[in-house]
């Protein structure tokens, strides 16, 4: 998928579309000459794939040697007789491939080279990640076949109302006619198994390529690369708002609507029977585990028991992979009904170090623990990124409309003042220094949409009536100088008054956090950020943006909850 997405060249997003082959109505000289296409591909990317390991100090560019000059692999592989002005003429070079294969094209070369370089080019970041010795491209099983992609000149997605299939694939073949020196090449039709859905995909953007490949089991497939383009035109008139995520456990998330006036409308997604049945589920296989140890140390056969226990496992994994796309599923429904109002911007909190956080000495028992380590938070937030680039949107690079922002002392701090609050209960957020009173969840959202806005600069210049000015305006504030510093000698250095921080102290003040609401509905966990001071100066939204009685009327009318 990485080559189609090279291959667009263009603004948009490539999403990839396998189709079946209809092999079974296909004529035998077709399915011949489709075997003997692919079987040259193959062999051509294998060729390429050695002449670039043979020459890879040579060809090797980019900043971190990660790239291939293809530039210098033609010099080595393909001679040219007829050149631009100025440009020398190639009579012989080191690895004549025309000559070594003379029934494919030129443009069918270049194919395979671009297939081969994207192939190579992926083995180099891997080996320089992972810091070591990664497989080689070019050591593969001999029987398996490595299909080129093939550009949109050189094949159509045909329609022919016939009693063997509707949609067929016309493939250029130059198999036999670039030895007979045909400047029309003959045409290879391929049936297609299309489905509704294969014809919604492709109605959403533009065909740029096609793969054609065989499975495991010898089944043929058709790969279209389709360019996704979003409707920019139809953004722009929309006003801009950002969608704040609030991932947790008992409340599996929690969305806050953020306009340049004032927070629009608060939404819950809860999954009552997920934490039940997780924990059903793990407690099976701990008794299954606690079995098995017993057999073991009597001495005993612990075969049946061993099957039984990996089976519930695999049960446990599906239904919190099911849980978890169906939350996917119901986000990505109502971010697309947003979308019809705002220029919608969506962020999302990143719960990185939870589970070093959730360790033995917290105090909060084995299955606080256990519901953390098996939560999977991470397929939350991937899921949700692969949903809206399936639909157009820009999810990586300079300014995406989608973040993973940082999601530290977002749910115990104050979006309106800034300052630290306390958190009775799970659902109970209350401000000590300007009052404010609103549910947990719902301010640590606000604060993610908030820090979404610092990231973005594109956002910085849209004005409201109020809020999204102050924001700004708070976070581009000098820092506060520094207090002279006070002899501590023979002074004690805790509170007269409170054994904790005073109610006016700021949150930077003490380092640890009394609560893990950060990252899931929990109270009383601890957050070692030694970032803090500047994430509290610099992200947090700030002031209020309209009085209580005028956010309560707001709530109700939004059908959000409304909490004290």
């Amino acid at each position: 998928m990485a080559q189609a997405i090279q291959m667009a060249r263009s603004k948009g997003v490539v999403v990839s579309v396998k189709i079946p082959i209809n092999w079974e109505f296909m004529t035998n000289r077709s399915r011949q000459r489709l075997r003997q296409i692919v079987g040259r591909d193959t062999r051509v990317i294998r060729s390429y794939l050695g002449i670039i390991e043979q020459h890879e100090h040579e060809l090797l560019a980019g900043r971190n040697k990660t790239k291939i000059d293809e530039a210098k692999l033609d010099k080595l592989t393909l001679t040219a007789i007829k050149t631009k002005h100025g440009q020398r003429t190639r009579p012989t070079v080191p690895h004549d491939l025309k000559s070594r294969y003379p029934r494919i094209s030129v443009n069918e070369l270049q194919e395979c080279r671009i297939t081969a370089t994207s192939m190579y080019e992926s083995y180099l970041e891997i080996r320089r990640n992972r810091h070591k010795n990664a497989s080689r491209p070019c050591s593969v099983n001999d029987a398996r076949r490595t299909p080129r992609w093939v550009f949109s000149q050189r094949f159509s997605l045909i329609r022919h109302d016939t009693s063997i299939a509707k949609w067929w694939l016309n493939l250029r073949d130059s198999f036999d006619s670039v030895p007979n020196g045909k400047m029309i090449h003959d045409r290879l039709l391929i049936p297609l198994k299309m489905s509704p859905f294969h014809l919604n995909q492709i109605g959403r953007g533009e065909i740029k390529a096609v793969q054609i490949f065989t499975d495991r089991e010898g089944k043929w497939w058709t790969t279209l690369a389709v360019r996704v383009i979003p409707e920019d035109s139809l953004e722009t008139k929309l006003p801009v708002a950002i969608l704040g995520i609030d991932l947790g456990i008992k409340k599996a998330a929690c969305s806050t609507l953020l306009t340049p006036e004032k927070t629009r409308e608060t939404r819950y997604f809860l999954q009552k029977d997920k934490v039940k049945v997780i924990m059903k589920y793990d407690e099976i296989v701990a008794s299954l585990q606690r079995e098995m140890h017993t057999r073991c140390n009597g001495g005993l056969s612990s075969d049946k028991v061993s099957k039984k226990l990996r089976k519930t496992r695999s049960k446990r994994e599906n239904v919190a992979k099911e849980y978890d796309r169906v939350l996917v599923h119901e986000l990505l429904d109502y971010i697309s009904e947003l979308s019809k109002k705002y220029t919608l911007y969506v962020a999302i909190g990143r719960l990185k170090y939870i589970r070093q956080r959730a360790r033995r000495g917290n105090y909060k028992g084995r299955k606080f623990r256990g519901i953390i380590h098996s939560w999977a938070f991470a397929r939350i937030t991937e899921g949700l990124k692969h949903g809206l680039a399936q639909l157009g949107w820009m999810v990586d690079g300079h300014s995406p409309r989608f973040r993973i922002v940082p999601e530290s002392w977002t749910s115990i701090m104050c979006w309106k003042c800034g300052s630290r609050g306390i958190r009775p209960k799970q659902n109970h957020f209350h401000c000590p220094l300007c009052g404010y009173t609103t549910n947990g969840d719902k301010n640590g959202s606000i604060n993610i949409a908030a820090r979404m806005l610092k990231l973005t600069a594109s956002l910085h210049n849209v004005r409201g009536l109020g809020l999204w000015t102050r924001v700004l305006d708070k976070t581009r504030r000098a820092r506060p100088k520094a207090r002279k510093k006070i002899s501590l000698e023979g002074k004690s250095l805790l509170s007269k008054k409170e054994r904790s921080s005073s109610s006016g102290e700021s949150a930077a003040v003490l380092h640890a956090q009394s609560s893990l609401l950060d990252f899931s509905d929990d109270v009383e966990m601890g957050d070692h950020d030694p970032a803090v001071e500047r994430t509290v100066e610099i992200l947090t939204v700030t002031d209020s943006d309209a009085s209580v009685v005028k956010q309560e009327k707001e709530v109700r009318s939004s059908g959000g909850i409304l909490s004290r």
